[in-house]
């Protein structure tokens, strides 16, 4: 067996290898997109089309690479699975077009990421696999904020116009149908948006079909003095899908069913007075599914749960950065298999954000909530920034967090796996140090070391390949690792080049034979990607290589053609083009390659 030295100098040279296979593939694609594009030279114009970007920013909170990932360069199959092309991202997916899909940053594992919807959190008491279900369409999410010391992504929603229409269709592999519908209109000064979307596929293997609905609507209000808003948000999702080995990948409870049903609401209201504002939220989030453990036996058994978050947040901030604020929720469910339970949460925060001293920027507050039987936990952050040159700055994060275990870690029981309901909370220091600087005003590179001491982790365990799956806190761990990342502008061709590098690892081992989440984890992410600005058509094209601890790597190759005419825009999308064989989840078989066609209108 090869050193840990070893192993990492053979990763380095194989992403190395990639950077080369990269390169050497784009005359290859530029001829194969210049033919498919011909035909439509004549018609050739720039449309403007509404990105969806995720963008990491330098602020107060965090020191990350800023990147910018446009709905119309990446390939993509739901809102949700653009985060996964951040080197600090792990999307780990039974099947394609968000269908379920669980996220970690930086090892931590989706039950531990903090998923939020215009600031507020929606991550599903049930189980982690759920709260990366986004409600609403590509027309109204305009960027995702990723926090990775914080282990938060925050998806922004696009503010409403006075005036658009967009009309979107698209086939593909797999028997694939998507049909988009977004409009904006403004009615007694209010501006408000409408969306509609429908996916269906026979799925890319036996047991992962899937039929989505999504709608959502926005409305948005603002007085004359420009110091009231009122804003009113509400999503709602249908995904009926073949939920092969969800749960499980033992053989006998691989071919399982889901159908869920959301509906999210949010009202915020804001007031601004002459040196400070208060913002107050209030939220509602109802989640429905149904599991069937065996789709094929009318006698299978089958789980019914039903989840309500619900609360209000307000915050008083003031002009010279302090703030207070308070917050009060409540979780409840009522499940066939979990039974009923319920649990609130009351806490409030006060504290400094995004001030400025001269060359120093400084964020720091603290918090104390109070979890129901499980009395007062803290939480905290502190952000030092020092803008050391011009084009150099460097900051230090600091993040105290804790999170209870969700309701399937709890009380789940079912043939294979059985919860625990004396489970303690998990909770866990994150600091990170790091710098950005940029080399000319196109190109910058950034850089950043990250530990978390993590407590109490709650991790499912097992000792045999027959055993059943058991919820446990499996004791204390820590993370460590670096992320480095490159975006460069290079030329009116080679629009844009850009490279991400992760590297992580645990201070120890599972106490377990077997473990489902935390000790399964990537060591090394890479994630390279060239854009091309052909005139006739754009061209991107991406690289990601992953290198499991303990599993096999694999690297995938995704790219994305466009081409815009007048108010058309017509998009060749392709997501494993060399139709590699690999496993995001072990003994999961990952999907194949997968292409698709689509045609937008704007009017």
């Amino acid at each position: 067996m090869k050193s840990v030295d070893e192993n990492f100098v053979f990763t380095m040279l194989t992403i190395k290898k990639n950077i080369y296979r990269i390169f050497s593939l784009i005359p290859a694609i530029s001829f194969l997109a210049a033919i498919l594009l011909l035909p439509f030279r004549a018609l050739a114009k720039s449309v403007d089309l509404e990105p969806i970007t995720i963008e990491k920013e330098y602020s107060g909170r965090l020191v990350d690479a800023k990147e910018n990932i446009s709905s119309q360069d990446k390939p993509y199959g739901s809102i949700e699975e653009t985060i996964g092309y951040s080197s600090g991202v792990e999307l780990r997916r039974r099947s394609g077009f968000g269908i379920q899909q669980d996220v970690s940053l930086r090892g931590a594992t989706f039950e531990d990421a903090d998923v939020q919807l215009a600031g507020v959190k929606i991550n599903d008491p049930q189980t982690g696999h759920f709260s990366l279900e986004i409600p609403f369409t590509e027309a109204d999410i305009d960027r995702a904020q990723i926090f990775k010391n914080s282990q938060s992504i925050n998806f922004i929603p696009k503010a409403p116009r006075d005036r658009g229409s967009l009309l979107k269709v698209g086939f593909g592999e797999h028997a694939l149908w998507e049909k988009l519908f977004s409009t904006n209109f403004v009615f007694k000064n209010i501006k408000n948006r409408l969306s509609i979307e429908h996916k269906i596929s026979s799925g890319a293997r036996p047991d992962t079909d899937f039929e989505t609905y999504n709608f959502s609507c926005h409305d948005f209000w603002r007085g004359s003095d420009n110091d009231k808003e009122v804003e009113f948000l509400f999503g709602s999702s249908v995904r009926d899908f073949g939920a092969d080995s969800f749960y499980s990948s033992l053989s006998r409870y691989r071919q399982e069913e889901e159908h869920t049903r959301q509906k999210f609401f949010l009202l915020r209201g804001l007031k601004k007075f002459n040196d400070f504002e208060i913002n107050n939220n209030l939220y509602l989030r109802h989640h429905k599914d149904k599991f069937i453990l065996d789709r094929h036996d009318p006698f299978s058994p089958t789980n019914y749960h039903t989840t309500y978050v619900y609360g209000d947040n307000l915050e008083l901030k003031s002009e010279n950065g302090l703030f207070a604020g308070s917050a009060i929720e409540q979780e409840r469910i009522n499940s066939t298999n979990l039974k009923k339970h319920s649990r609130e949460k009351y806490g409030g925060q006060f504290g400094l954000r995004d001030k400025k001293f001269g060359q120093i920027g400084l964020s720091v507050f603290g918090g104390l909530d109070y979890f129901q039987k499980r009395h007062f936990l803290e939480n905290g952050h502190f952000a030092l920034n020092y803008d050391a040159a011009q084009n150099l700055k460097l900051a230090f994060n600091f993040d105290r967090i804790w999170r209870p275990p969700s309701f399937t870690e709890l009380y789940y029981s079912d043939p294979s796996n059985r919860g625990r309901d004396d489970l303690k909370i998990q909770k866990s220091n994150n600091f990170q140090w790091g710098f950005a600087y940029a080399f000319t005003k196109n190109a910058n590179i950034s850089a950043d070391t990250f530990l978390r001491k993590q407590f109490n982790t709650v991790d499912w365990g097992k000792d045999s390949l027959t055993a059943v799956w058991q919820a446990a806190n499996v004791g204390d761990v820590s993370v460590s690792g670096f992320d480095v990342s490159i975006d460069a502008a290079i030329g009116k061709i080679l629009n844009k080049i850009s490279f991400g590098y992760t590297y992580q690892d645990l201070s120890k081992e599972s106490p377990y034979n077997f473990s489902k989440y935390v000790f399964d984890y990537l060591r090394h992410k890479f994630v390279g990607a060239l854009d091309f600005d052909l005139k006739l058509f754009n061209l991107n094209f991406i690289s990601n290589f992953s290198k499991p601890a303990g599993r096999s790597s694999y690297e995938t190759f995704d790219l994305k053609l466009t081409r815009e005419m007048k108010q058309f825009t017509l998009a060749i999308e392709g997501t494993n083009i060399f139709n590699k064989k690999y496993q995001e989840i072990q003994d999961i078989d990952a999907a194949g390659r997968w292409y698709k066609l689509s045609v937008a209108y704007n009017f």
